[in-house]
């Protein structure tokens, strides 16, 4: 008779919602990456446009050089956008993190219950097995002891 644990749906419905937390937290981690690599694009496009300004500015070309201000205003606007946008994604990643912990403390709750049975059936298996073993040694015990009635 082989071990069942009396909880292994359930163990496979833990396992298979903290698979599902876990998906979404890589995906909520390229979410952030992605917005990680926006902010500093917009960071080195600034830095470009400065430097551009200034080699504007020293050749004297002033129609370029007016140009420059909005430009950098716009991408500094789009930087903050996406910082707090960042903001909110990390927000929410904790809170993921927050629920894969609850999952993960549910499925080892669900494995620590399996051991427990397991341990307890291997130890009810030991204590039949040696019940049998000592009935079959006070019956072999026994027909050595009667004489032959032939």
């Amino acid at each position: 008779m082989a071990f069942v644990f009396r909880l292994n749906q359930l163990l496979k419905i833990a396992i298979h919602e903290e698979n599902e937390v876990k998906d979404r937290l890589a995906r909520k981690d390229g979410q952030i990456a992605e917005l990680a690599a926006k902010i500093q694009k917009f960071k080195d496009d600034q830095e470009n446009a400065l430097l551009q300004q200034q080699q504007d500015l020293l050749s004297g070309d002033l129609s370029k050089v007016q140009m420059y201000p909005a430009y950098l205003n716009m991408l500094k606007k789009s930087e903050i956008f996406y910082s707090d946008e960042m903001e909110l994604q990390q927000k929410q990643r904790e809170k993921i993190m927050a629920e894969l912990l609850e999952k993960q403390r549910n499925r080892k709750t669900y494995e620590k219950l399996r051991e427990a049975d397991e341990a307890k059936y291997k130890k009810q298996m030991l204590k039949l097995q040696q019940k049998q073993l000592d009935e079959f040694a006070s019956r072999k015990k026994s027909s050595l002891l009667e004489p032959d009635n032939a």
